[in-house]
């Protein structure tokens, strides 16, 4: 007997208009599930550092000065702009969450049209970009709108990351112009930002070299320019720069070091995978090596070489903030690194690598990527649940109080103030509250 095999009919735009539909419909829900976290865990009132913040947000401290003021390690101008001028418009904690949240809703939406431009088409796996961008994962972000220094952070490296795709030898001054403007904005967000600033200054640099060559000299001058601007702005971050008093010294031991960068690698998937972030830091080292030399490969096309600089410039960049963070908290212990919030500082990593492959027409790690997101979700809806309905009680309680006319030295003092995530701030809230109370915000009016 004879057996025909009939293949299956090609995909077609039917085909691919579904998929970009469900794409859609899935970015649609985990911006919803985004949205209703934050209105769910959103109390007008401060969290955590946002307490040391409120004398300048209602202007009983200049806010020139504090600008420029040092928070731990940072200095954090943009963000502060960022958050006093929303802050003047609605005096609303509030609005940094949302500010949070849309941010990260356009940014996953911009990267799936991109992966799909990148490819052609779209895919399943582009899936990854809302998944891991939009879960309640994020909460320590998400309850705290300060934190925008951090997705600032995260959308501005991954800018980065997306002018390195695109980088041609034709469109070299354009692409490295923006990439001088943008690196100098990372530099602006804090000192996560710093250490991005001498990789991508080279590449910078490494633009304006090709552009010279090219017979374009006024506009390497330029770009020399913009390379050496953040650099200028790294020596004067620490003119008059003290370290923390109540860090730990800078860590050296290699354990200490590698197990704290290795967990806030991890957690560029979110916490829900804290327990297992030693396989997870194992296979993003193991992915990384192989993207790095899956761009090697690609070094004797002359077009890509910009492309390839950036890219592995953007990479050192990032890499180095987790690495930062172990040799700074590593005098804590080796768990230093197992905080949601590190997840945007390294969240562009995983874009880079998932672009990097679809731009080369591989499929098996961006699928991967998008697999381990999903395992990572159900644990990060978890905590994020645990959390925020942690949070909404100690606020609830602190609120009760506040309406009963406790003073300030006595909500700091009560429970839950000082068994919540609140208690590291105590001088802060005492200075906080009276001012919160004469103008009158959230849940301290009365």
């Amino acid at each position: 007997m004879t057996q025909t095999y009939t293949p299956p009919p090609p995909a077609t735009s039917a085909t691919f208009g579904s998929i970009r539909r469900a794409l859609v419909a899935v970015w649609a829900v985990m911006t919803l599930g985004a949205f209703s976290f934050v209105a769910f865990i959103g109390t007008n009132a401060p969290y955590a550092d946002e307490w040391d913040f409120v004398p300048a947000l209602l202007g009983d401290e200049p806010a020139g000065p504090w600008l420029w003021q040092q928070h731990n390690e940072h200095r954090m101008v943009l963000p502060r702009v960022v958050v006093l001028t929303y802050f003047w418009l609605t005096h609303d904690f509030r609005t940094g969450m949302v500010l949070q949240v849309a941010t990260l809703s356009i940014l996953a939406l911009v990267l799936m049209n991109l992966a799909a431009d990148l490819r052609g088409k779209p895919h399943w796996a582009d899936a990854f970009f809302p998944v891991s961008l939009l879960h309640i994962g994020h909460w320590e972000n998400f309850v705290m709108g300060y934190q925008v220094c951090f997705v600032m952070f995260a959308v501005f490296a991954t800018v980065l990351v997306v002018t390195a795709l695109r980088i041609t030898p034709v469109n070299a001054f354009r692409s490295g112009t923006i990439a001088g403007v943008i690196l100098a904005l990372v530099a602006l967000t804090g000192g996560s930002g710093l250490v991005v600033v001498p990789p991508v200054s080279g590449w910078v640099a490494f633009i304006a070299v090709n552009v010279w060559r090219a017979g374009s000299k006024s506009r390497a001058v330029f770009l020399l320019l913009l390379a050496v601007l953040p650099l200028v702005y790294l020596g004067l971050y620490f003119q008059g720069y003290h370290k923390p008093s109540h860090h730990p010294p800078l860590s050296t031991d290699p354990i200490e070091v590698g197990c704290v960068s290795g967990e806030v690698l991890a957690m560029s998937f979110g916490i829900g995978l804290s327990g297992v972030w030693w396989a997870v830091a194992g296979g993003l080292v193991v992915v990384g090596g192989l993207t790095v030399a899956l761009l090697v490969e690609r070094w004797k096309e002359s077009g890509e070489r910009l492309s390839i600089v950036g890219l592995i410039a953007v990479a050192a960049g990032v890499t180095g903030v987790a690495l930062a963070i172990g040799v700074g908290r590593g005098g804590w212990g080796t768990e230093m690194g197992l905080w949601s919030r590190y997840s945007m500082l390294v969240w562009p990593l995983l874009a880079a690598t998932y672009l990097v492959w679809t731009k080369f027409g591989r499929k098996w790690v961006p699928i991967g990527l998008c697999v381990v997101s999903a395992f990572a979700f159900p644990g990060n809806v978890g905590t994020g649940i645990l959390s925020g309905a942690t949070i909404v009680r100690d606020y609830a309680g602190i609120a009760a109080q506040a309406q009963s006319g406790f003073t300030a030295e006595e909500i700091v003092a009560a429970e839950p103030f000082s068994v919540s995530h609140q208690c590291g701030q105590p001088g802060g809230a005492l200075r906080a509250i009276p001012l919160l109370r004469r103008d009158r915000i959230g849940i301290f009016a009365r």
